[in-house]
């Protein structure tokens, strides 16, 4: 067995996400494949429209705060939060700001087929990455 220390990478723009930058912690590009955790940072309007997924998700609020509807209730994550998202269930995610908000994000799958298999989009546009 080879172990490698592989690099985090760079903050990257997301098409269809105005004012939203990820970058991968534990996905693909460091070998994993049946887990991922990736840093966003979403400026002061961006938001994530309504969608499901088909496993849990987990959301963990590092700074600011985020605006997280899940099903027919809507609560603000503040820093040091984390909230969970079960399969299936409708969630949407929104910074109504000012400041910047800094979160992570992760869930049991291969991150470079989530957004096409195990993701369902209810409202906007398809993540593209």
């Amino acid at each position: 067995m080879t172990v490698h220390a592989h690099p985090v990478g760079d903050f990257r723009p997301v098409t269809h996400r105005p004012g939203m930058r990820t970058r991968h912690l534990i996905a693909t590009e460091q070998g994993f494949t049946t887990l991922f955790v990736v840093e966003l940072l979403m400026d002061d309007g961006a938001s994530v429209p309504l969608h499901s997924h088909s496993v849990d998700e987990a959301v963990v609020v590092t700074e600011g705060e985020l605006t997280i509807q899940v099903g027919d209730e809507t609560i603000v994550a503040e820093a040091e939060s984390v909230v969970r998202i079960p399969p299936d269930v409708p969630h949407a995610i929104r910074n109504r700001g000012p400041e910047q908000a800094r979160a992570l994000a992760a869930a049991a799958w291969n991150r470079a087929t989530f957004f096409e298999e195990a993701t369902r989009y209810l409202e906007g546009k398809p993540r593209v990455d």
